[in-house]
């Protein structure tokens, strides 16, 4: 099989960031090493929190989850319309013992993990600010960063307004910072992973593993598909968004991407924090990111199902005997 990805998941969850998670933890050619969080649709103890307890359902040993910052650089905290984010991550809380959070704040951890495994692939799925204040604080590790894949930005409609995505305007002089910084950055924008859908047919494949980790990711999809109000971007199917920048990130080929220049509007106005996408070539300033335009939407849902499938044969023992997720699939060829 071909060679493993090093990657660290920082993240702000929420339903559909919980589902990155599991496929980051499940993909096969996926090494997690750790998974940081900060504010964003919740506070950053509750991200926290919740990436821990879904981390516990797949295994305690996983991953290492630290908890980051707790708020944006500059601006004041968004905060998020639909409170219920984390409602299928609720009834799981009382069932597990006390989850624990690894004591080195998220910043930390990013700057370790990238110096001791140079080539780090950082997926992003939540604000960038985390990301940007280690570029800030840690500086010399700019360059051993291989790739960020962001779920971020929208070369079209905004989300949260009408000029700007969601994960951008909660910080985005952290985007710009992250966005400028010359390291190698994949940008999954909800044009994109607004294509790739949450249908009754990928839930009840989900909950047919017969797993308690299938059993949350069913109950994950399910909530978001519950919540989601249609509209000009997504005005049928709830649209699977975080995961697919994991997915993108383990497995390329799902999606085809354009090379183009993106820039941050920081300036205040009616377009804060807007992703401005050249497709055209027309900026002074050379591409800086590949933009993803399109996924393979079946390829995209098969290898979510795959990754949770394999969480779900996790057999005892397998972590503590040094193996990965799952034991036959993720050994380092």
């Amino acid at each position: 099989m071909a060679s493993m990805i090093d990657l660290l998941h920082d993240c702000d969850p929420g339903n559909d960031d919980a589902l990155a998670i599991l496929a980051a933890l499940g993909h096969p050619a996926v090494r997690l090493l750790a998974v940081t969080t900060g504010a964003g649709h919740l506070s950053s103890d509750r991200t926290a929190i919740n990436a821990a307890i879904t981390v516990a359902m797949a295994h305690p040993l996983a991953a290492p989850v630290c908890e980051g910052s707790v708020g944006p650089l500059l601006r004041e905290r968004l905060i998020a319309r639909v409170l219920d984010m984390e409602s299928a991550l609720d009834p799981v809380r009382d069932d597990l013992a006390r989850v624990e959070l690894d004591p080195q704040h998220s910043v930390d951890r990013i700057a370790a993990e990238a110096a001791a495994r140079p080539g780090l692939t950082i997926v992003a799925t939540g604000p960038l600010t985390n990301i940007a204040l280690t570029l800030r604080r840690y500086p010399h590790i700019q360059p051993l960063i291989g790739r960020i894949v962001t779920l971020s930005g929208a070369w079209g409609l905004g989300t949260k307004s009408a000029a700007a995505e969601w994960n951008i305007l909660c910080d985005p002089e952290a985007a710009a910072i992250v966005y400028g910084s010359g390291i190698p950055l994949t940008m999954v924008p909800v044009d994109a992973s607004g294509t790739v859908p949450i249908t009754p047919a990928l839930i009840d494949r989900v909950a047919a593993l017969r797993a308690p980790v299938a059993k949350l990711a069913a109950e994950l999809l399910a909530s978001l598909r519950s919540t989601h109000r249609p509209n000009v971007l997504t005005p049928i199917e709830t649209p699977l968004h975080d995961p697919c920048a994991v997915l993108v990130a383990a497995q390329p080929g799902i999606a085809k991407t354009v090379k183009a220049r993106v820039d941050i509007e920081t300036a205040p106005g009616l377009n804060y924090g807007r992703t401005v996408v050249d497709f055209h070539g027309r900026s002074v300033t050379p591409a800086n990111c590949d933009v993803v335009i399109e996924f393979d939407v079946d390829a995209t849902q098969e290898a979510l199902i795959a990754s949770i499938a394999a969480i779900a044969a996790l057999q005892p023992g397998d972590l503590e005997s040094g193996n990965a997720i799952p034991a036959a699939a993720h050994q380092t060829t």
